[in-house]
């Protein structure tokens, strides 16, 4: 196996192979991604250019080969900062998120989240604006339940430093997104909604993503989620998050028909 991996690397190598030759290596490596002992070898520079070169011309499927061998070889900090200062590279992907490929989108998505662990891989994908295009992908009445769900963990992941947290905080559409998810997608969209919610309003107590919340009718989502089958964890943050919204409960529900009144926080 080693030998027939070393003749694939040297295709790899050489992106004068040409297109269509490259896309079928990248398909061979894709399948052999569990046999691969040192899939650090394809971090080589020519390597990074072959995987660039089939995100820039490649068809689909050769496209979301490319980025799940990224991912796979995406396996410490080292390998993922390598990956994060290719030029080009994290462009292309962020713009892969508008391309009309469900498969795509997700297999990007889990790349980001693979790779956005270091604060200075956060940064660069903070620079290459893929925020907007997240809020984007929430924004869109036929996005996926998959997608929606990585699209809010990796917000909950670019929301740990400081860019990514005053450009999702300040931002109160994006924000109003993010609350209509608490009770419309699957329970882990509603724990990565409640968790980037907590944080902003919550633990860091920013008054801009307070008053997106509640202006997005937050309040009401809290409490009925509060009353739903949701986690421990997801009761406790909608708890804390009504209470710094610092919204009387009776106050709250007095603006709805006596049909809502028996939602209250448990």
């Amino acid at each position: 196996m080693d030998g027939f991996f070393s003749k694939v690397l040297d295709f790899m190598r050489n992106a004068e192979s040409g297109i269509k030759i490259v896309e079928q290596v990248v398909k061979i490596l894709d399948l052999m991604l569990t046999k691969i002992s040192d899939k650090k070898l394809l971090l080589e520079t020519n390597c990074l250019s072959t995987i660039l070169l089939i995100l820039q011309r490649g068809n689909s499927d050769s496209q979301i080969e490319a980025v799940r061998l990224l991912e796979s070889i995406a396996v410490d900090g080292e390998s993922k900062l390598k990956i994060g200062q290719k030029e080009g590279l994290v462009a292309e992907l962020v713009k892969s998120l508008r391309k009309e490929n469900p498969r795509l989108i997700e297999a990007s998505l889990s790349f980001f989240i693979a790779i956005t662990t270091p604060k200075r891989i956060k940064t660069v994908v903070i620079q290459y604006r893929i925020i907007p295009e997240l809020k984007y992908l929430l924004s869109q009445p036929n996005t996926t339940t998959s997608i929606t769900e990585k699209a809010l963990e990796l917000l909950e992941e670019l929301s740990t430093c400081k860019e990514g947290r005053v450009e999702i905080w300040h931002d109160s559409v994006l924000l109003g997104r993010i609350a209509e998810t608490v009770l419309k997608v699957s329970s882990n969209a509603t724990e990565h909604a409640v968790a980037i919610l907590w944080s902003g309003c919550y633990l860091f107590r920013d008054r801009k993503a307070q008053e997106a919340v509640a202006s997005s009718n937050g309040m009401t989502k809290l409490l009925l989620l509060m009353q739903s089958n949701c986690s421990p964890a997801v009761r406790q943050m909608s708890g804390d998050l009504v209470k710094v919204l610092g919204v009387n409960y009776k106050l709250c529900l007095s603006n709805y028909d006596t049909k809502t009144t028996h939602i209250m926080p448990c």
